[in-house]
């Protein structure tokens, strides 16, 4: 690998439950960064995709699945952390409240073919209903999704392609749901400079239109910060094209916080150990922080201080509902491919650790209000050159 040199939705959730939104412990206001601190929404349309459960009190029209079995066609990293995680919580919730069965099929290994068996022994178990997600899938759905007419899927975060997305193609069965990844960086972007941080850099794997999309959010929200609070704000950008943490990643991520980078956010690739490592190393006075991206990973060290999260279980419980009441996938939804964010719930700033000490919960619940409703835009970008037009954030794209 090689390093560069370095210089300095269709609806909002307004029926969810008060009373699970006042499960989670905490209030408003800004929590000291305790690994115990949460947040609490006076806004149910905000809960916290770790928690979030669709129940039969919340819906208008009753479902009840008679033990019908829908399948979860999961990647080789499981269903026991991550995206597989997230996944596999909403599929087992909704299938708990509406008496359908959850059976899930881990692929073996990495790679299209190990995941092309997963999802055929999906197809092939007698589900109505195939749930998956990510690249290695979708790559396996463009192929297989012919082969079972009378089976139907939903695919997460991404859509049918041919190897090296050369080629795209939803068939009528296949529900396809893309997340606004603008939108989560934005939020993300917001926080770090409302907590303080002028200095920051962004860490991208291979530079693919979601990992794009993560790293200009992210330039959106701290330039709508910086005017806020009236300050200069530097942002590096890189996209490495590296797949994974390494020992070589994290030195150099430290040479970034030696500069005085006071946090690296990053997405795309497996990259946020290393962002980890290369900030516990750091003797500065000032703390050195990572922000994640897709998921909570908060729980992986306390100098994870937020992710820019995709909630998954929100719009998996939800996408199922919709299926299950159509009796399948409805005009607009077949061979479709539909666009989630705030609006819908599903992007955040987790609140079951909230780390932040200056930017408060009152101010977070604030701005994804103004976000939800579309007072705040957030402009969606594909190309790693096109960049916002920013003023108060000096961009910093090494990838020219």
């Amino acid at each position: 690998m090689s390093f560069p040199a370095t210089n300095f939705k269709k609806k909002i959730f307004s029926l969810l439950s008060l009373l699970l939104a006042l499960a989670l412990a905490a209030s408003l206001c800004s929590c000291g960064g305790q690994e115990s601190s949460s947040v609490t929404p006076d806004d149910p349309a905000m809960m916290d995709d770790s928690v979030y459960t669709l129940t039969a009190a919340q819906v208008e029209t009753p479902l009840d699945g008679d033990g019908a079995l829908i399948a979860l066609a999961a990647g080789s990293d499981g269903i026991e952390t991550g995206t597989g995680a997230a996944v596999w919580r909403g599929v087992q919730n909704f299938c708990q409240n509406f008496n359908f069965t959850a059976q899930a099929f881990v692929a073996q290994e990495q790679g299209t073919d190990a995941a092309a068996e997963a999802l055929r022994s999906a197809a092939e178990s007698g589900a109505e209903l195939v749930v998956c997600y990510g690249s290695d899938l979708a790559a396996a759905l463009y192929h297989i999704q012919d082969n079972y007419p009378t089976v139907s899927y939903l695919c997460l975060d991404d859509e049918p392609h041919a190897a090296g997305y050369t080629d795209y193609r939803t068939a009528s069965n296949v529900h396809c749901v893309l997340f606004r990844e603008e939108q989560a960086g934005y939020l993300a972007g917001y926080a770090a400079v409302r907590e303080g941080n002028t200095s920051m850099a962004f860490l991208g794997g291979q530079p693919l239109p979601g990992v794009v999309r993560y790293a200009t959010g992210f330039v959106q929200g701290a330039e709508d910060a910086a005017v806020d609070l009236g300050v200069q704000v530097y942002i590096r950008i890189w996209y490495s094209s590296i797949a994974s943490s390494s020992e070589e990643l994290t030195d150099y991520v430290s040479g970034w916080f030696d500069e005085g980078f006071q946090l690296v956010m990053t997405a795309g690739g497996d990259l946020t150990e290393s962002c980890i490592e290369a900030a516990k190393r750091q003797q500065r006075a000032i703390s050195s922080y990572v922000i994640s991206s897709d998921w909570d990973q908060t729980t992986r060290d306390e100098t994870v201080l937020t992710a820019a999260v995709k909630c998954y279980s929100t719009v998996v419980q939800n996408q199922l509902y919709d299926f299950w009441c159509a009796g399948g996938w409805d005009q607009d939804s077949a061979g479709a491919t539909e666009r989630v964010g705030a609006a819908d719930g599903a992007v955040e700033l987790p609140l079951q650790r909230w780390r932040f000490t200056r930017f408060t919960g009152a101010e977070y619940q604030e701005i994804y209000r103004r976000l939800r409703t579309g007072e705040v835009k957030v402009e969606r970008y594909a190309d790693t050159t096109d960049l916002p037009v920013t003023h108060n954030v000096t961009v910093d794209l090494k990838n020219k």
